[in-house]
């Protein structure tokens, strides 16, 4: 490795974000309205420089920011702070409580909120910048198994593995908890919780930057704002930390594609109450992060590399015979009265027949999307720009050289669900075509393979 030789200067900041009472919630394929706020949504940015470049990364309570919206924010940072697209992250937590910016099933995006979200980014990269002063930098990572269980199984026979389209499934997304018909978890899960952390030279927290490869949490009411367990996070980790009213915790997103909270063997005794469950996994969380502090080793001169890189895919389209099938069913279908989102009943159906109408008009046959790698130290963050399996984390991490590595997921652009390639053959409902699901098949490879080589690039 290349000898250190800069300073690095570190600064966090979080600017508000809450949606007033009545915005649209996209959480579900059917809209819900904010009737009440349980706790306030961000912005949490984190930034670095050592006078010769600088990186920010910026993880924003939302369900998921498309590549429009990401951009249009990198546009205003450039505008205020004269950093390059590429010297920016923007990921989102995938907190599904929170104010519709994209269009998911049938709920439209709150267009009002949308409209103030690149500036409000733009202006916590801004604050974080400001608050640039000299630091010190750790990595670590702990294991919290408790909280990741895939979510896609193969089930006994007789249970029904409908799709959408008319076809039967091998495996099941998220099936009945308890059910008698469960075989076995298709996939690995990812149990680490990974992290950097920053301290001043005098040693006084300015933020902590976390990772951890579970989907959201999801133990509140569909009309309620909340940040989920991501914002508690925030919380759990200042108080244990006892770092002060400036420190910012962040959590991002991991490959947590396939992977959740539930407790479908039963076995956990997570309580039923709304929020405590989240709560409760924050400070588990939280607490395994300080007791793993106390095993690090801080660096206040590491090694700053990035790299940035465009790769390209294609896109799944539907068939002319699927076309066909979904037009009459969008013709004959009153999606006002729509009132269920149970995935083997006809109203699925319906909503997917309506994806397939607008993935076949709107849809490009060929993205070209962002990655990043950043090396701070002995560690390497990676982005990926979807909702990727934990498969794909784990295999990052084998294959990344460097002692401490993690992905960002819905980083920079939003794609979906990107399964390996062999998921497809199983189905399932990451794999259903949707605009939640219309990569290639291969897609995952190619991604997975230009993030690796420009983790190496940064070595």
């Amino acid at each position: 490795m290349s000898k250190a030789t800069e300073q690095i200067y570190a600064g966090a900041a979080k600017v508000d974000i809450t949606p007033p009472y009545g915005t649209i919630i996209n959480g579900d394929f059917l809209p819900m309205y904010a009737r009440v706020i349980h706790d306030s949504l961000y912005v949490r940015v984190l930034a670095f420089s050592n006078h010769k470049q600088h990186f920010v990364f910026a993880v924003v309570d939302n369900m998921a920011l498309d590549r429009s919206l990401i951009d249009d924010a990198k546009v205003s940072i450039k505008k205020l702070t004269g950093l390059q697209p590429g010297q920016v992250m923007i990921s989102a937590t995938h907190a599904h409580s929170c104010g519709s910016v994209v269009e998911t099933g049938t709920c439209s995006v709150d267009l009002a909120y949308r409209s103030i979200i690149p500036g409000k980014i733009a202006n916590a990269v801004k604050l974080a910048l400001k608050n640039l002063q000299s630091a010190k930098v750790a990595w670590g990572n702990t294991n919290v198994p408790k909280h990741v269980s895939c979510r896609r199984w193969f089930m006994k026979p007789g249970f029904a593995t409908i799709n959408p389209f008319g076809g039967s499934d091998k495996v099941w997304m998220n099936p009945p908890v308890g059910s008698e018909f469960l075989d076995h978890p298709v996939n690995p899960v990812d149990p680490q919780v990974s992290y950097l952390a920053v301290k001043t030279l005098t040693d006084k927290w300015i933020s902590l930057l976390a990772n951890y490869s579970t989907h959201y949490v999801a133990d509140i009411p569909a009309d309620t704002i909340s940040a989920d367990y991501f914002g508690q996070m925030d919380i759990q980790l200042a108080k244990k930390l006892k770092a002060g009213k400036n420190f910012i915790g962040i959590m991002s997103n991991g490959t947590s594609g396939d992977v959740n909270t539930f407790d479908f063997k039963q076995d956990k005794d997570y309580p039923a109450a709304h929020f405590v469950k989240s709560n409760l996994i924050a400070k588990d969380i939280a607490n395994a992060i300080v007791l793993s502090l106390q095993k690090v080793t801080w660096q206040s001169n590491p090694v700053f590399k990035t790299a940035i890189a465009e790769t390209l895919i294609s896109t799944r389209k539907p068939s002319a015979k699927l076309i066909a099938k979904s037009k009459e069913l969008v013709k004959n279908t009153d999606y006002n009265s729509l009132n269920t989102t149970d995935k083997a009943s006809d109203t699925f159906a319906r909503l997917y027949a309506l994806e397939i109408m607008k993935l076949n008009h709107y849809q490009e046959d060929k993205l070209y999307l962002p990655l990043q790698a950043i090396r701070i130290g002995d560690g390497t963050i990676g982005t990926l720009p979807g909702e990727f399996f934990s498969e794909t984390g784990l295999r990052l991490k084998k294959q990344a050289p460097c002692k401490y590595y993690f992905s960002i997921s819905l980083a920079n652009a939003m794609i979906g669900y990107v399964p390996p390639a062999p998921q497809f053959a199983l189905g399932g409902y990451e794999t259903w075509l949707c605009f939640g699901s219309y990569a290639e098949k291969n897609a995952e490879k190619k991604i997975s393979r230009a993030l690796i080589k420009l983790i190496h690039s940064v070595q």
